[in-house]
């Protein structure tokens, strides 16, 4: 079944060849609803793992479905399938329909391949090929800033990926075994052995936007289409997410790396990115790169809950992705609605734009409370066990910058997010010569709007149901 859960996503990236837009698009739709259907009995079972394939006597090839896997394959399967609709509307705008699902759905098969992976042997080779297939998705349209981009990330994703395999080849050496368990496999903690662990941190978090491998974000998502920079930013940037969690939880082990120099260099790291990424955003006026610069700081507060190193940490990091998954593609797709309909791309050409794209702005309104963390929206919850989590596990000044940041860092994503919902609404007395003639909102793009600001809000004012999933993953992971 878990080798079906890859082939699945590579059947529909094969039958994305259809010539027929109507067609492809409902055989994708009803093919991604079968992958969540797989994926959801899948869990109904329990831990489960494939036979281990050896690639030689000591690397193996092996997947396994745990806690933490359930969740992230459940959240890409309904991510994807919500894009589906989505980018039926917005793709005959950019062209090259065909070309991008290929891509779309052989990344979402790479992606799982990520989550699913058993030994870290695995999961390099996935985290691989997750920047290689995703790759395309920048480079799409095929302009100038789409090459850029599309190198960008490859320079640092693949250069990242160097850095960690240093420490995967030291930490062969000093684990009992490079497959996954709960705790680490790593055996003590030696100069060498940290120095490892930290070349893995730091190598897999630049595909989530870890300073100082951060750059590759403002140049890579607002190339791609819409689409694919909303999953880009919700979910793929992830997989770097995914690779650090393992390193720390799966193969070193949290209690070896506690108090040690890697965990306070990782913590004043991720402490930078979350303030610069929302301080560019306020200073940034394109529309997707301010979005750019948000998700370098959204996604290190997943990042910060993994380096506190303790359960409730851990436990606002997973609610962090999940509710930042949702917030940021819906946000992504909102700017690749006012770039569709409206023709506009800059933060300053909004003014008046909420009368006459009503839904699409209220969206944008609703996920960016719960990007900036105002309760009762979703990411609040996940800020509140970051904050707490820190000041209960961290010592001394540490504990409390990370509440100090955090609360900087809202400001600054206020600052960035609510000016142009308030310009839209709100174009003041004078509208001489501004248009406010209604634009049509397709079905396709306001009914995925909608269903992701309702996780943000119905799940913020009622979390105690993902709330106890979290606590489960962190109390059996931390």
């Amino acid at each position: 079944m878990l080798y079906l859960i890859l082939l699945l996503p590579l059947a529909l990236a094969a039958l994305s060849l259809i010539r027929n837009d109507r067609a492809r698009t409902v055989i994708l739709a009803v093919g991604q609803a079968l992958l969540l259907a797989v994926l959801i009995a899948a869990c109904t079972l329990g831990d489960t793992a494939t036979p281990v394939w050896h690639m030689t006597a000591d690397l193996t090839f092996s997947l396994r479905l745990d806690g933490l896997g359930r969740f992230f394959c459940l959240l890409t399967a309904v991510c994807w399938l919500l894009t589906i609709p989505y980018a039926a509307v917005y793709m005959p705008h950019s062209g090259g329909e065909p070309r991008f699902y290929v891509f779309l759905f052989t990344t979402e098969a790479v992606l799982l391949g990520t989550a699913l992976a058993a030994d870290m042997v695995t999961l390099y080779l996935f985290y691989e090929l997750t920047t290689l297939c995703s790759a395309p998705l920048v480079l799409h349209e095929l302009k100038k800033k789409a090459i850029i981009g599309a190198y960008k990330y490859l320079f640092y994703s693949v250069g990242g990926a160097f850095v960690a395999l240093f420490g995967v080849v030291v930490l062969y050496f000093h684990c009992d075994s490079l497959s996954f368990a709960a705790g680490g496999t790593m055996t003590e903690a030696t100069p060498l052995t940290l120095a490892a662990v930290f070349c893995m941190i730091l190598g897999f978090g630049a595909k989530a936007g870890l300073f100082p491998l951060h750059n590759w974000l403002p140049s890579a998502h607002p190339a791609a289409p819409a689409p694919a920079s909303a999953l880009l930013s919700g979910l793929i940037a992830k997989a770097g997410v995914i690779a650090v969690l393992r390193t720390i939880f799966f193969t070193a082990g949290a209690g070896l790396l506690r108090g040690t120099w890697v965990q306070t260099v990782c913590l004043i790291l991720v402490l930078i990115s979350i303030f610069m990424g929302s301080f560019m955003g306020c200073l940034e006026k394109e529309l997707k790169k301010r979005l750019a610069y948000s998700s370098i700081s959204q996604i290190s507060y997943v990042l910060l809950g993994l380096f506190i190193l303790s359960p409730d940490g851990f436990t606002g990091s997973m609610l962090q992705l999940f509710f930042h998954a949702a917030a940021k593609i819906a946000i992504f797709q909102c700017a690749g609605s006012i770039i569709l309909l409206a023709h506009k791309t800059r933060v300053d050409e909004l003014r008046g734009l909420g009368r006459r794209m009503p839904v699409t702005f209220i969206c944008f309104a609703l996920v960016s409370l719960s990007l900036v963390g105002i309760p009762p929206f979703g990411g609040f919850h996940s800020k509140w066990y970051l904050a707490t989590a820190a000041l209960e596990a961290l010592p001394g000044a540490l504990g409390y910058l990370v509440p100090v940041t955090l609360i900087l860092s809202a400001l600054f994503t206020a600052g960035y997010l609510f000016p142009p919902v308030i310009s839209a609404f709100f174009p003041g007395h004078d509208t001489t010569g501004l248009d406010l003639s209604p634009i049509r909102e397709p079905l396709g793009i306001t009914v995925p709007l909608v269903i992701f600001a309702a996780i943000c809000g119905l799940m913020g004012l009622f979390p105690n149901g993902v709330l106890s999933v979290m606590e489960s993953i962190a109390g059996a992971v931390a």
